[in-house]
């Protein structure tokens, strides 16, 4: 008959702990390597992404950042050219201040003629977005994950740079941008040489606002 053996101290209860939580950490690591723990989940490499992805939406609403031209008709001297203030306003002669973050470029021309009426009879005014400031995030192992602002849209390159570059533990294949379109959400798959080295599709990608960058 077989008998388990009472350990003599605390001594050996410690090492037989020990024991079975290695042997259960090899255990687990073997099941995570069967299902793939490192799995990338559903994706698209750039050079098979649709073509619509890489067609540029125009900016709906103006941002902080951004460039605006205000063009006051028949009055040169009322019209404007000015990057939207942190507080997302503009000040503008006669108007003064005017808050025109998150709003978009009509509404805003018409709260202009809407001030302007009492100086000119009968305004017209056309709000232009010359250069819109692109705000992406950027997570997973990168140097500085976080929310990045980059003037005007820019490519892969330009905006791992801001983040601070790849961390240490990046796999440089699994670097994803998942973008929102109104086809679905997409979620884009590059490699850190062919985005450096400008080859294929990757080159011609340039990100849109609301991208999220993520580096595994």
């Amino acid at each position: 008959m077989l008998s388990r053996r009472v350990p003599d101290s605390p001594y050996d209860t410690d090492r037989i702990c020990v024991g079975w939580s290695l042997r259960h950490l090899r255990w687990c690591l073997v099941v995570l390597a069967a299902f793939g723990c490192g799995a990338t989940g559903s994706y698209v490499w750039v050079d098979e992404a649709p073509a619509a992805l890489f067609i540029l939406q125009p900016a709906t609403v103006i941002s902080v950042g951004d460039l605006v031209s205000v063009h006051v008709f028949g009055q040169d001297t009322l019209s404007a050219h000015e990057r939207v203030r942190r507080d997302g306003a503009l000040t503008l002669p006669l108007v003064g201040d005017l808050a025109v973050a998150a709003r978009t470029p009509s509404l805003v021309a018409q709260e202009i003629e809407k001030r302007l009426k009492p100086y000119i009879n009968d305004p017209h005014v056309t709000v232009i977005v010359e250069e819109s400031r692109i705000r992406v995030t950027a997570i997973g192992e990168v140097g500085k994950p976080g929310v990045i602002d980059l003037d005007g849209p820019q490519g892969l390159v330009e905006a791992l740079a801001t983040a601070g570059g790849l961390s240490l533990f990046a796999s440089e294949s699994r670097i994803f941008v998942l973008r929102s379109s109104p086809q679905g959400t997409f979620r884009i798959r590059f490699d850190y040489g062919q985005i450096t080295r400008g080859e294929g599709r990757a080159s011609a990608f340039r990100l849109q606002n609301g991208d999220k960058i993520i580096v595994e």
